[in-house]
């Protein structure tokens, strides 16, 4: 394939990404079909099966699109000051904030948006907690990281993030967590927090 197939296959599924973003403005996800996706985005059924095997793919792509810019919870947690603000990354709840203007701008409502994320991340980076600094097992960070990720979505899309006291919320809610993770790294911990993955 060459670089403007290439171009032109990337711009197409760009488009059809796009179109889902409109389309979630005034539906939910489980009411848009295939058909009326390939039409809101000026393509053949047969050219969106070329691309996706169905809205749920597509939706997922519009998730790693939102997540593709976003700093991972150990940038924002175990970097210094200096760091973070050297850091081209968007924090999270920034992102899920900020929607008007893009094309996942109202897919952080769906319900799938949650499920979709935390299913992305699992599959691509580690906890988002250093396990061996907390002396927690993997399978401990990855419940800690689930907490600390539906609070911070569930603020985030709140009444609470559309206010003007949100950056006053925000720097709160910072505190809490390093004051949680603290508090966890440095208590005497029971052996069993460490007990081996295998056990589920």
């Amino acid at each position: 394939m060459t670089k403007v197939d290439d171009a032109r296959f990337r711009k197409c599924e760009e488009r059809i990404q796009n179109a889902l973003g409109e389309l979630l403005s005034t539906k939910s996800l489980s009411d848009v079909s295939v058909s009326e996706l390939a039409r809101k985005a000026s393509v053949s059924r047969a050219t969106f099966y070329a691309h996706y095997d169905n809205v749920g793919d597509v939706f997922n792509q519009l998730v790693v699109r939102a997540l593709s810019d976003v700093r991972t919870f150990e940038e924002r947690f175990q970097c210094d000051a200096e760091a973070c603000r050297e850091s081209n990354g968007v924090p999270y709840c920034e992102r899920i904030r900020s929607r008007d203007g893009e094309p996942w701008g109202e897919i952080v409502r769906d319900a799938r948006f949650f499920p979709s994320m935390m299913s992305l991340l699992s599959d691509t980076e580690p906890p988002a907690f250093d396990a061996a600094s907390l002396n927690v097992s993997r399978r401990v960070a990855e419940a800690l990281r689930l907490f600390q990720m539906s609070g911070c979505h569930t603020v985030a899309t709140s009444e609470f993030a559309q206010g003007d006291y949100w950056p006053i919320v925000r720097e709160v809610l910072d505190i809490f967590i390093e004051g949680g993770l603290e508090a966890v790294r440095t208590r005497r911990n029971p052996h069993r927090w460490n007990q081996n993955d295998s056990k589920r």
